[in-house]
């Protein structure tokens, strides 16, 4: 396992080795929305490594945003930050993440952690409500 997943006071931090795979990407996805603490967080921070566009492509991120899009449908609460300076990687992430037919959390893509803390905090909370729930959410 090449990440750490930190569960913060209101979202959790995913910091990943020199080297990502697809396979960690999509594991440590996967578990923290297991997670139950997953349900309280508002916020999800994926800190990539330097070499992360050498190894994650589209199809990475396309399973990546069918598995937010089912946690969305249960917790729709939640923001979404990638930290990478790589500008084609996130051109990437925002095109396939923000794209109509696979959009779900709202996306960042920033370049440090303290710009994507300074950015998360300046964001209102969401209030939206869950369409397990009965609720349409669009």
């Amino acid at each position: 396992m090449s990440y750490e997943i930190v569960w913060e006071p209101e979202g959790v931090l995913v910091t990943f080795s020199d080297r990502i795979t697809p396979p960690d990407l999509l594991a440590s996805a996967g578990r923290m929305h297991a997670d139950a603490r997953f349900d309280e967080g508002r916020y999800v921070i994926y800190d990539l490594p330097e070499s992360a566009a050498d190894t994650l492509s589209e199809d990475v991120f396309v399973e990546l945003s069918a598995l937010h899009y089912g946690a969305y449908l249960s917790h729709p609460n939640c923001r979404i930050v990638f930290l990478t300076s790589d500008t084609t990687l996130g051109q990437l992430i925002l095109k396939i993440l923000t794209a109509p037919e696979l959009v779900s959390y709202p996306i960042a893509v920033i370049d440090s952690l303290t710009t994507a803390r300074d950015w998360l905090d300046k964001q209102p909370n969401l209030h939206l409500t869950s369409s397990i729930m009965g609720f349409r959410l669009r």
